[in-house]
């Protein structure tokens, strides 16, 4: 049994017009784990992180959650980027998990679907 990560994105606008120049795009690399029975997948959750089209200041905090394994808490943005790592683990008598990864950084945030799909041996 192994499984893949499948990651879809949904952005919420902010609402200050100022805010409105700020933009998070949530990603997830790779775009297809694979992980055995009883074993842990991982995959790196990326932040982009702009301001008027253009990267953010290094060093800016984008704070991250998920629903389903761990997830890295924190991170800083260098040249526009965060990274996270999402660790997930399921036992070999339940099917894969589906969650959501959450990035947020000053007034804005963006949600990650990620849908783990089996495949047989």
């Amino acid at each position: 049994m192994c499984a893949s990560l499948v990651g879809c994105a949904f952005s919420v606008s902010p609402t200050s017009s100022q805010d409105k120049q700020i933009t998070l795009e949530l990603f997830a690399i790779p775009n297809r784990a694979t992980t055995g029975q009883d074993t842990l997948a991982s995959v790196q959750i990326w932040a982009t992180l702009k301001k008027g089209g253009n990267p953010v200041g290094d060093s800016t905090l984008v704070v991250f959650a998920t629903t389903v394994g761990s997830i890295t808490p924190t991170s800083i943005t260098r040249d526009g980027l965060a990274l996270a790592i999402l660790d997930v683990t399921f036992p070999a008598t339940e099917g894969p998990p589906e969650g959501i990864v959450i990035g947020q950084a000053l007034t804005i945030h963006d949600t990650l679907l990620v849908d783990f799909v089996t495949y047989g041996d």
